[in-house]
């Protein structure tokens, strides 16, 4: 297999897929991630919880009713 489809292959993987080789890329490890819990900052829930009402205000409306 040659780069050029080495990297075309990276390109096409999902987001978590795309996270273990650039772990590996960064660290020549690969973590199982099981048994490690991670948490969004505070910061970081807010900015995406307002960002989902922002995009969805009028389905959440209805619900709400």
């Amino acid at each position: 297999m040659s780069a050029a489809e080495l990297i075309e292959q990276i390109k096409a993987l999902s987001p978590a897929d795309l996270e273990i080789v650039r772990e590996f890329v960064l660290n020549g490890q690969i973590r199982s991630g099981q048994g490690e819990v991670r948490y969004v900052s505070d910061e970081g829930f807010d900015q995406a919880a307002g960002g989902v009402f922002e995009k969805h205000d009028e389905l959440l409306q209805k619900l709400a009713k």
